[in-house]
């Protein structure tokens, strides 16, 4: 399957480049300091006509709830860690 495009090909050199390079970006991009527009070209791409993205999105969940998993994990301790103290300190009345 083939499908049309637009692309938006600016250039872009930093002050401690010495070469800049060419970055081609699928939507416009203000100019700045540091990059300048080129171009706009419109092309063709070839895409598998069997193209399914279910794996890729599926990985791509599996990988945030792994982290959310991770984060949880480290919050629930941190609150543990802080009631344990609490639950240390000696009360005098």
């Amino acid at each position: 399957m083939k499908i049309q495009t637009t692309i938006y090909v600016y250039y872009q050199k930093y002050d401690w480049d010495n070469d800049g390079s060419y970055q081609v970006y699928s939507f416009k991009v203000n100019d700045d300091d540091t990059r300048t527009f080129v171009c706009e070209q419109e092309i063709e791409v070839e895409v598998p006509d069997n193209y399914d993205p279910t794996a890729q999105m599926i990985a791509a969940l599996e990988t945030q709830k792994e982290k959310a998993m991770l984060d949880y994990n480290k919050t629930v301790m941190e609150i543990n860690i802080r009631i344990g103290k609490l639950q240390a300190l000696e009360y005098i009345a």
